[in-house]
């Protein structure tokens, strides 16, 4: 089992509202094997729906990243905007990225390993 620092950015991209939740579910996972790694999930497609205050997803997103520190969810605003989604109307902890595409790139740009949820 690795303590060694690492990053890992997820890519949730999709129709299911509960990619997150899957991919919580997966950073968990990786996180029992490499306690020290900070994983960032982007969120975007038809998924972002599950970030939205009150929906069952998000709701039990929260918890699961309330287990896990290391842990950061963040939704794509095209999507948003794709979607119809005020970025107001999402759960406090969720943040949002101008483009999943860039934040993904940018991210292995740095280094991060990259794990794609479908």
């Amino acid at each position: 089992m690795s303590t060694q620092p690492r990053s890992a950015v997820f890519q949730a991209a999709g129709d299911s509202e509960e990619l997150t939740l899957i991919a919580l579910k997966k950073a968990a996972n990786l996180l029992r094997e490499h306690p020290a790694t900070v994983i960032e999930i982007v969120v975007s497609g038809s998924a972002v729906h599950g970030l939205i205050e009150g929906h069952a997803t998000a709701v039990a997103a929260e918890i699961l990243l309330g287990d896990h520190p290391s842990v950061t969810v963040v939704a794509c605003r095209n999507a948003l905007h794709a979607h119809d989604i005020d970025e107001s109307s999402l759960a406090d902890s969720f943040a949002v990225v101008p483009a999943a595409a860039a934040r993904i790139v940018e991210r292995q740009w740095e280094g991060w390993a990259l794990l794609v949820i479908n």
